[in-house]
């Protein structure tokens, strides 16, 4: 199998709150992963305006640069101590515009972000996820919350696929990591319940031997396309199983202790009203691992 891991910039969301630690702990062990020396960390802090700040906030604004570059400065340092080559951004304007600004101008390969969900709002990562176009690492769940520079270890590998085009990626660019880090690789497909039950309510009076046998056969034909779709990823554990597609997921994942999640996103802007699917956005909201999105 070709790999399609390569990352050299890695460009990581930086709010300089209780996270900020957490997110350069993945980023670090990232660059660390990416093969051929260590990737380059960039820091980007966005101070977020939907408009343009009136005049007489410039001064504030001015002031809180200045104290948010001499915090960056001090994380700057203690990224180059430990051997990488790293550097850092602040940008005023809309959150979403500044990183694909950033992204194209400084040629970065991955995002890494934290994640807060908001119950009336998209939060910030859940924009930027939805509308950036390279692969994220989304650190967030239990497993994330000790997490310090230097001491990230991922052993186990979670990858969800449904079998099509973007999970595919997904299994490949898991595969390529597992490769990289010795990590376990676990590959999951759960049968949706909620699609079965729809399709007994269509088939009406099926004795309970016949919804037996049709869960059974769905369970087989899955177990069926795994393999075929293994064919890529030798040596990977198989998991199938029928539930409700994210919780199941997440229960595998804490049944596995994995400590990532790799999957794949369907849907291209969050700007054209194109989402994420739901499935990777409920994971994203729930998991208790960092999840890694593959585009």
């Amino acid at each position: 199998m070709k790999s399609t891991f390569k990352t050299e910039k890695i460009l990581a969301a930086i709010d300089l709150g209780l996270d900020t630690e957490k997110i350069l702990a993945y980023a670090f062990w990232m660059s660390k992963t990416a093969g051929n020396g260590a990737a380059e960390i960039d820091m980007l802090y966005v101070i977020d305006y939907a408009l343009t700040p009136p005049a007489y906030m410039v001064p504030y604004i001015e002031k809180e640069k200045k104290a948010d570059e001499e915090e960056l400065c001090k994380w700057t340092e203690r990224l180059k101590g430990l051997g990488i080559k790293a550097g850092h951004a602040i940008a005023v304007g809309r959150l979403v515009e500044a990183f694909n600004t950033a992204i194209k101008d400084m040629r970065e390969d991955i995002l890494v972000l934290g994640h807060k969900s908001h119950i009336v709002r998209p939060s910030s990562s859940e924009r930027l996820i939805k509308s950036l176009d390279i692969p994220m690492l989304v650190v967030r769940g239990q497993k994330s919350e000790r997490a310090l520079i230097g001491n990230v270890s991922i052993e186990k590998i979670l990858c969800p696929v449904d079998f099509s085009e973007p999970s595919k990626k997904a299994l490949e660019f898991a595969k390529s990591l597992s490769e990289k880090t010795s990590a376990g690789l676990v590959v999951s497909h759960v049968v949706s319940s909620v699609k079965m039950e729809k399709g007994f309510e269509k088939l009406k009076g099926m004795s309970e031997k016949d919804k037996s046998d049709y869960k059974n056969g769905l369970i087989k034909d899955a177990e069926e396309k795994m393999c075929s779709f293994l064919n890529i990823c030798g040596g990977a554990e198989s998991v199938v199983r029928i539930g409700i597609p994210y919780t199941t997921i997440n229960e595998i994942a804490t049944e596995k202790e994995a400590d990532l999640i790799v999957m794949g996103a369907r849907g291209l802007s969050y700007t054209k009203g194109v989402i994420l699917g739901s499935v990777s956005e409920s994971i994203i909201k729930s998991s208790p691992c960092p999840v890694m999105i593959v585009r």
